[in-house]
């Protein structure tokens, strides 16, 4: 029965003075409360806020023989009912303090990140780009893409961000594969526009074997060479604003990659 109480609403020491108070009729603090299996000190507070609720009452007596009652167990309808309506009142204005609530919650930005792991994981992630509402930046070393698992999945990737006109600034490392990797894009040039920068000008970037995407207030890095492949996705406007701002530093110092002679 008490496990039927707490279903509704009652607190476990509430749930067994009403279910002994129920079974005994009438009685005393200390009845109760060794039928109920708690302290007496907890007995009185439990029996006070059961009647706050409407459930107990005190039935007679005085000092110890004070004697409390379990009202009839429709009065548990009505508590029901108050506790629905006080949490309806509780969503109400919980609804009226979201804006504000968010608004702090900006403020006190937390980032979020995820990842998943392998090929699938990183075209899984890597494809949320194409949802983006603003211009991508992109740092990349195309030696990372030039797997057989990811060749086909960037020629439609590049279509279908053409398609959707989603305009592209990429910084590709200045390498060989990167040169010849030049050669032969097929990509749109209206969307996509590429600048060259040397390795040495990004200490340490030759490790990567991938590429990183700032866009909106999120942050892309497909780390594409093995055994470690993921990608990986921190939402945060404070980094994706940093980021924002040492991209177009390296744009500045970067040398236009020219478009292919036909």
């Amino acid at each position: 029965m008490s496990d039927i109480l707490k279903n509704l609403g009652l607190e476990d020491s509430e749930a067994k003075v009403y279910e002994a108070l129920l079974e005994l009729g009438p009685a005393t603090v200390t009845e109760v409360t060794s039928k109920a299996g708690i302290s007496r000190t907890l007995g009185y507070h439990v029996l006070e806020k059961l009647a706050v609720n409407g459930l107990v009452d005190r039935a007679s007596g005085k000092g110890s023989k004070i004697k409390y009652a379990a009202n009839h167990p429709r009065s548990l309808l009505q508590y029901v009912t108050n506790r629905k309506n006080q949490w309806e009142r509780r969503a109400k204005e919980t609804e009226r303090l979201l804006p504000e609530l968010i608004s702090l919650y900006k403020i006190a930005e937390k980032p979020v990140v995820r990842y998943q792991e392998g090929a699938d994981g990183i075209k899984s992630i890597y494809s949320e780009t194409l949802e983006s509402k603003e211009e991508i930046l992109s740092i990349m070393d195309v030696d990372g893409w030039d797997a057989p698992e990811f060749r086909s999945f960037g020629k439609e990737y590049n279509r279908e961000r053409s398609k959707r006109k989603i305009h592209e600034r990429i910084l590709m490392l200045d390498t060989p594969a990167g040169r010849e990797w030049m050669k032969y894009y097929k990509g749109s040039f209206t969307y996509t526009h590429h600048r060259w920068i040397k390795p040495e000008q990004l200490p340490g970037i030759l490790e990567f074997g991938g590429e990183i995407n700032i866009y909106e207030n999120k942050v892309v890095m497909a780390l594409l060479k093995k055994p470690n492949r993921m990608g990986i996705m921190v939402e945060s406007r404070s980094l994706a604003n940093i980021l924002k701002g040492l991209f177009e530093l390296g744009w500045q110092v970067g040398v236009p990659a020219k478009r292919r002679k036909k």
